[in-house]
């Protein structure tokens, strides 16, 4: 039996390895331009939204900071973790291991623990304009039921905010905004607008 003789043509494979096109490459460099272009604003806006989410929870947290110190009788400390990034609220309460024992601090079941968002920090915190400079740190009510005026300034990558809560006060204001401005005491007299009507 004879074979029939083979081409070196027929022995080569039917499509060739072959790798991209100056052409190809440059068109899906461009489209992956324009497309991280589209979405680079909207990681900011989600960064934003996160932040100032933040913002508002420590808001929130100093609320119940004031909420708890008025109805109870425990002393309430705000607490800033800057290691794990958190802002959480503790009582001093009964040591559920010795409940005959002094008192201990423990986090505050009712209220949830605030975690910043990466890149956010606790820019600085003041009691009674006393900063607090430590990495780890604790504001507390007083012994006898009052409590200092609590100032938190926190920064991120794309906001930033100052909340403030007065000692005579149940709500805190965010220092940084124009409603702030509104609630700044004013001294009528001094300003020779005491006849004025509020």
């Amino acid at each position: 039996m004879i074979l029939p003789a083979t081409s070196n043509a027929s022995r080569e494979p039917r499509f060739r390895k072959r790798g991209f096109s100056l052409l190809e490459v440059i068109v899906v460099s461009t489209m992956l331009v324009i497309i991280s272009v589209m979405a680079a604003p909207r990681f900011l806006v989600v960064t934003k939204q996160r932040e100032e989410k933040a913002i508002a929870e420590v808001e929130d947290l100093l609320r119940m900071f004031a909420f708890r110190n008025g109805i109870g009788a425990q002393q309430i400390g705000l607490h800033y973790d800057q290691s794990r990034a958190e802002v959480s609220l503790w009582i001093l309460d009964l040591n559920p291991k010795d409940p005959e024992g002094p008192r201990v601090w423990q986090q505050d079941r009712l209220s949830n623990v605030v975690e910043l968002p990466e890149g956010m920090v606790v820019d600085g915190a003041s009691s009674d304009d006393i900063e607090m400079r430590d990495e780890v740190w604790t504001i507390t009510s007083y012994p006898d039921g009052s409590r200092p005026r609590i100032a938190v300034s926190l920064r991120g990558r794309e906001a930033t905010g100052v909340v403030v809560l007065d000692s005579y006060s149940n709500v805190p204001i965010r220092a940084d905004s124009d409603e702030a401005l509104a609630r700044q005491p004013i001294d009528l007299d001094r300003e020779g607008r005491s006849l004025d009507r509020w």
